[in-house]
C-alpha cells in the first residue's frame, strides 16, 4: 500500500509539472496553426484571383476561416467556400476580411490580422500590398508598347487626314500598325505635348494614360473621318475618357456612330484594345484612354 501511495504521489507530482506545460504547448501550437493558415489563405486568395479563377475576385474571412470567392463575404458564393478551420478558443480582431483584386491581385485593404490565445499569448499576420509589401514590377524585357492601325480614312472637303501616326512635341512620327513605346526597360516614356494640325493622329504619352487627338481646323466644309484601333502590349485599358474643349469628341459613347459631326464613337475591344470612331470638322477629337501596366511576376 506504501508502494501505491508513493507511485501515485509522484505521478501527481510530475503531472502538477507537465499538464500546464502542455496545455501551454497545445495554445501556442493552436496559435501557430491559425497564423500559419491564415498566411496560406491569403496568399492562394490572392493567386485565384490574379489567375481568373472562375472571373471572379477571392477572399479571406480570418473570423471563420474561410477562403471565399466574390467580392465580399456577406455576398460570396457559398459553394466554393474552402474552410481553413482553427481552435474556437482563439479570437481574432483587427482586419478580418481581404479580398483581391483579379489580374493584378492587390488587396482591398492593408493591415493587421492578430488571434489571441486565452493565455493571453497573440500572433499577428500583415497584409501588406501584394503581401510582401514590394511593388508589381514587370521583368525585364516586357516592355509595354502600343500601336495604331487605321481601319478607315475618309476625307471630303479640304480634310488631308493620312494613315499616320505623330508622337509627342517633337512630333515623332509612326506608321500605320508601328509599335509606339510607352515603357522600356523599365523607363517610361512621357511627353509635355502633341503636333498640332497632324495629318493623322497626334499622339501625347504620360504616366498613366495616353492623348490620342484628330486634328480639326476645317474652313469651308472640310471633314476627316478616321476610324482606328489602338492596342496595347503588356498593358491593359483601365477606362477611357473625352477629352476637354477644344478637342472634345461629340458623345463618344452613347453608342450612336455615324458620318455625321456628332457621329463619334469610343468602344473597347477586349481588355488592352479601344476603337476610336473621330469626325472632324472645325474643332478637334481627343480621347483620354488610362492603361495600367500587367505585371509578370510579383516580387
Amino acid at each position: 500500500m506504501f508502494e501505491i501511495l508513493l507511485v501515485i504521489g509522484v505521478i501527481a507530482v510530475i503531472s502538477a509539472f507537465t499538464v500546464p506545460h502542455y496545455r501551454v504547448y497545445h495554445i501556442r501550437s493552436d496559435l501557430h496553426l491559425a497564423v500559419t493558415q491564415t498566411e496560406q489563405m491569403l496568399r492562394r486568395a490572392q493567386f485565384l484571383s490574379q489567375s481568373g479563377e472562375e472571373n471572379s475576385m477571392w477572399g479571406v474571412h480570418a473570423g471563420s476561416g474561410i477562403l471565399f470567392k466574390g467580392t465580399s463575404f456577406a455576398t460570396r458564393d457559398p459553394l466554393y467556400d474552402e474552410h481553413y478551420p482553427f481552435s474556437p478558443t482563439l479570437a481574432v480582431s483587427g482586419m478580418t476580411e481581404v479580398t483581391f483584386s483579379t489580374l493584378y491581385g492587390e488587396p482591398s485593404a492593408t493591415g493587421v490580422i492578430t488571434f489571441t490565445a486565452l493565455n493571453g499569448e497573440t500572433g499577428e499576420v500583415t497584409v501588406r500590398a501584394g503581401l510582401s509589401g514590394e511593388q508589381t514590377v514587370v521583368i525585364p524585357g516586357e516592355d509595354v508598347r502600343m500601336r495604331i492601325d487605321f481601319a478607315r480614312i475618309k476625307n471630303s472637303g479640304n480634310g488631308s487626314a493620312e494613315a499616320e501616326v505623330y508622337v509627342g512635341e517633337n512630333a515623332i512620327e509612326y506608321d500605320d500598325g508601328e509599335w509606339i513605346p510607352l515603357i522600356t526597360n523599365s523607363v517610361l516614356h512621357t511627353d509635355t505635348d502633341f503636333l498640332q494640325n497632324a495629318r493623322g493622329l497626334a499622339v501625347e504619352r504620360h504616366a498613366e494614360y495616353v492623348r490620342i487627338v484628330a486634328q480639326g481646323g476645317l474652313d469651308n466644309g472640310g471633314k476627316e473621318v478616321v476610324d482606328a484601333y489602338i492596342s496595347f502590349e503588356h498593358a491593359t485599358v483601365e477606362h477611357v475618357e473625352n477629352d476637354i474643349a477644344p478637342n472634345d469628341c461629340e458623345n463618344p459613347f452613347d453608342g450612336n456612330e455615324n458620318e455625321g459631326v456628332g457621329g463619334d464613337e469610343v468602344t473597347t475591344q477586349g481588355s488592352n484594345q479601344v476603337f476610336f470612331q473621330t469626325r472632324t470638322t472645325n474643332y478637334g477629337d481627343g480621347i483620354l484612354i488610362y492603361w495600367k501596366q500587367t505585371p509578370s511576376r510579383w516580387f
